[in-house]
Order: structure tokens, then sequence, then C-alpha cells
């Protein structure tokens, strides 16, 4: 556990005395604090005459300003992210550093789980801005702590989520913007793809020519991909759990991804020692 801490506070440092550290948190904060005011001012702009925004009564204040301000700062990490994960192996290997750390006594879940807790320590010095904002709505408004609270949690498991899967990616590429531009394809592709997966149609016809069991079988398989798509992107999982509403399914989402890449990354980097 010792070794793990060094890893996290060498990393945490690396960051934190270059520009790059502190150019993130500032863009995070002016970008995520924008859009906190422009929602927080929509919704009272509502509340004063909802009939005219095509509301028959007050609407909701978890599911329409919180549970979309929470999403939109989870896909905000997520869009720059990549600026934090493609530091955290792949810049080791091309400064030539990388064969140095794994020379030192240090197990491989030390060194992965060193850098994996520095990425989640950025992530809660960002999430501290947001908490900021959920103390605001707290004070002035009559929304629950705990409806709050289980939100910014929602909003740290889509975070480490997305960070184990950066830091997959980091393992297997060569340069850190290599990392960085797969990692950001791989989530604006999986973005996409929930966006518009509601719109896909739940029943695939077939032409009749194909037969009974062919059919059958591309309408299985349709359904399989179509939940896929609606399933699969991080931010999917984010909403209900932000306004609240505890679902097992959605946590055991996160902590199933985490420990899918976590476990890929264990391979990346053992594969290394193979080539070696």
């Amino acid at each position: 556990m010792r070794s793990t801490l060094a890893v996290c506070r060498r990393e945490l440092s690396s960051f934190f005395t270059t520009p790059v550290g502190y150019v993130i948190l500032g863009t995070f904060t002016a970008i995520s604090g924008l859009a906190f005011a422009l929602t927080f001012i929509q919704f009272c702009r509502i509340t004063v005459s909802p009939a005219d925004h095509g509301y028959e009564g007050i609407p909701n204040l978890e599911e329409l300003m919180i549970s979309p301000y929470l999403v939109f700062c989870g896909q905000l990490v997520m869009f720059i992210g990549p600026l934090i994960t493609m530091r955290l192996l792949a810049e080791e290997r091309s400064r030539g550093t990388m064969e140095l750390l794994l020379t030192y006594p240090l197990r491989d879940r030390e060194i992965i789980f060193g850098k994996y807790l520095a990425s989640l320590g950025i992530v809660i010095a960002m999430m501290t801005v947001v908490s900021v904002h959920m103390c605001i709505v707290g004070c002035y408004t009559d929304v629950e702590p705990a409806v709050l609270w289980f939100g910014m949690f929602a909003l740290f498991l889509m975070s480490a989520a997305f960070m184990s899967l950066g830091l997959f990616v980091s393992a297997l590429a060569r340069s850190p913007v290599t990392a960085g531009v797969l990692t950001f394809a791989m989530w604006f592709i999986s973005y996409v793809l929930g966006t518009y997966g509601k719109d896909l149609p739940e029943h695939l016809n077939s032409p009749v020519a194909w037969g009974a069991t062919v059919s059958r079988g591309i309408e299985f398989f349709w359904g399989i991909f179509r939940k896929l798509v609606i399933e699969l992107p991080l931010d999917r999982h984010c909403e209900q759990m932000a306004q609240g509403i505890v679902r097992p399914q959605d946590i055991a989402y996160y902590v199933l991804f985490v420990a899918f890449f976590l476990f890929l990354t264990f391979r990346a980097l053992e594969s290394r020692h193979w080539r070696a």
C-alpha cells in the first residue's frame, strides 16, 4: 500500500508542477460554472412562468436542473479527461522512463493502482468545484441533501469509469498524443451511438425470402446490438442516479466497468514483460 501511495504522490506532483494541471482545472471550473449559472437562470425563468415554457406547473428541480447539470459535468470530465489519462503510462513510455519504473521494487498492481488513484485525485479536485455549486443549490432550494450527495456520487462513478478506460488505452499506446486521441475517439463514438441509439427501431424487418429462421436470428442479434448501443455509454447510467434514484444495476455497471478495464490494464502491462 505504501508503494501504491508513493506512485500516486509522484504522479500528482508531476501533474501539478506543470501548467497542464492548472489549465485543465481552470477550464473545467470556467465551463462548469458557466453551465451551472445558465442552468440555474433557465430554471428560475421556468418557475416564474411555467406555462410560457410548456409546463402545466412548476417542474421538478432534480429532473430539470440537477440531473442534466451533473451529467453535463460528467461529459465535461470525459471531454478533457484524455489530457489526464494520456500522461499516466504512455508518457512514461515516450520519455523512456517506463523501463526504469519497472525496474523499481514495485509490483504491477502497485504501479497501476497508484496511477489510477492519481487520476481519481484529479477527478476529486474537479468535483470540489461541482460540490460548491451543489451547496448553492442546497442553500437556496428545498432539495434534500441526500439527493445532492448521491448525485455527486454518480458523477464520481462515471468519472472513475472513464479514467479506467483511459488508463487502459494509455497502457497500450506508445505516445501520449495517441493515447489521448484514442481515448477521446472511444468516448465520442459511444456518446454518439448512445445519443441516437434510442431512435433505432425496436424490430428490424428482413425480406420474406430469407426465411423464418434467418429472420429470427437477425431479430435476435439486432435486439442485442440495440441494447448495447443504448446501455453501454457511460452517461446513460448517471441520469437517474443524479436525481437521487438508487438503481443497483447502475452502480454495478460502473463497478464492473472499472474492474474490467483495470484487469485489461494488468494484462497489457504484463505483455510488456513477455515482449521484453
